[in-house]
């Protein structure tokens, strides 16, 4: 079993029962104590966890998101906000823009609100790509490799290296939390795959409303600093617009 695999189930056991310990681990994944509180290291010193004498326990809910939520259960949650976002997206894609459109089922309604007379959509979200497919306005490009079901999102080596060897305008991700110095999603291929999109744009755009500022997931895949936009909802409150906009700046309706 892959690390990140071992650590997730690690995460999803503590989400249930607040404390494990080594021993259980041990036994449910038949791996050596050493391999289980190295791990557990780990997972502190990303701030998901901290380490108690013979095991582990997880931190606040209000400071950790761990169970990654299917596509379909994350999207009828906090509507109004994501159409506030998707309304600020579709403000800053141009007429004749190349972009790129992570998946997320914020991103997927900004269809809805552009009104450019043309661009071309460049993603690896099959939800995000059936939003545009039938539209003549854009050029669109859906980008293949191995397939999560839950996201609907296209990962892995065959995606990374298209999207390396490709260059683009803006790219517009969607993330899971974000400290002041990290974003974070639920998994790492598509964390990875994330980086890569970010990387091969001339403008980087962070997607998250107001709930998942100051939230934790698993797998923290860019420096915050290295992104240039922050896109939230007017929900944010004037404390955290104040601490996020000393690390980046931040667009809202």
């Amino acid at each position: 079993m892959l690390k990140e695999e071992r650590q997730k189930i690690l995460l999803e056991l503590l989400t249930k029962k607040k404390i494990v310990k080594v021993t259980d681990i041990t036994e449910k994944l038949q791996v050596a104590d050493m391999t289980v509180r190295r791990d557990f290291q780990e997972l502190e010193d990303k701030g998901l966890i901290i380490r108690i004498h013979g095991g582990a326990k997880m931190l606040d809910k209000d400071e950790l998101t761990s169970i990654e939520l299917s596509h379909r259960e994350k999207k009828n949650i906090h509507l109004t906000e994501k159409s506030e976002i998707a309304q600020t997206i579709a403000d800053h894609i141009l007429t004749g823009e190349t972009v790129f459109l992570g998946p997320g089922t914020t991103i997927e309604l900004v269809y809805d609100y552009l009104t450019v007379d043309y661009a071309k959509i460049v993603t690896n979200s099959i939800h995000v790509f059936n939003k545009f497919k039938h539209d003549t306005r854009f050029d669109l490009i859906l980008i293949g490799g191995a397939y999560r079901s839950k996201t609907g999102a296209f990962v892995g080596t065959i995606a990374n290296d298209f999207i390396s060897s490709i260059h683009v305008q803006k790219s517009f991700i969607g993330v899971n939390g974000l400290s002041q110095t990290t974003i974070f999603t639920s998994n790492e291929d598509e964390g990875l795959t994330q980086k890569y999109a970010l990387n091969i744009a001339e403008e980087k755009f962070i997607i998250a409303d107001h709930y998942k500022l100051g939230k934790k997931d698993f797998y923290g895949f860019y420096k915050l600093s290295e992104a240039d936009w922050l896109i939230t909802d007017s929900g944010i409150s004037a404390e955290k617009e104040t601490l996020f906009s000393e690390s980046i700046p931040l667009l809202h309706q």
